[in-house]
């Protein structure tokens, strides 16, 4: 391609990537505005993790806090990008993905809200039962799922820090059978941290 494009001849080859991209933007949309804070808020610490800190001085988006004084716990924050390097390089193999997790998260997000609040609004304010309501409805769904991902996050952190629950949702993700590792010569050291000078 770049000996195409330095030889001052046309290249149409972007025109794929151009067409793939169109093709693709309703999942890309979908991950900016749902995917990426739900899956960041899948992540969760073992009973196996020992507090060391090594998930959030190594996370590259500084979207890991440890929370707590006695043994802290990582929590992701919104700003995860889902890399999983937290998971690659835990020495302890902590860092868990909840699949069980998921499917609670999902049917909590999920709570037809909007309906609720225009059904109660109709019966409030009769002239408004019979209102478009479609944008207004997507609107407040919105803000109520990303308010039920946090919620329910702060509230999932807190209860796995009793061991017979967090036991039960480790057990119950398949990350504790199966992990994404990293390749075995790379080491965090090698890798660009924000930590290096």
């Amino acid at each position: 391609m770049a000996d195409t494009i330095l030889s001052g001849k046309p290249y149409f080859g972007s025109l794929i990537g151009l067409l793939l991209g169109l093709v693709l933007l309703p999942i890309s949309l979908g991950y900016l505005l749902v995917g990426r804070f739900f899956l960041g808020r899948l992540f969760f610490a073992s009973y196996r993790c020992d507090g060391c800190g090594v998930c959030a001085r190594n996370c590259p988006a500084d979207a890991i806090r440890m929370w707590g004084k006695k043994k802290p716990r990582p929590y992701w924050t919104y700003h995860c990008e889902n890399c999983m390097r937290c998971m690659n390089f835990c020495p302890k193999n902590a860092v868990e993905a909840g699949h069980s997790w998921a499917v609670i998260l999902y049917y909590v997000t999920m709570i037809p809200v909007s309906d609720y609040f225009f059904n109660w609004l109709g019966n409030q304010v009769p002239w408004l039962a019979g209102a478009n309501r479609a944008g207004i409805g997507m609107l407040l769904q919105y803000g109520y799922m990303l308010l039920a991902i946090s919620a329910a996050y702060l509230l999932f952190t807190l209860a796995i820090r009793v061991p017979a629950i967090n036991r039960l949702f480790a057990f119950t993700t398949l990350t504790h059978y199966y992990r994404r590792y990293h390749e075995p010569d790379t080491r965090l050291k090698d890798m660009a941290s924000k930590d290096r000078t």
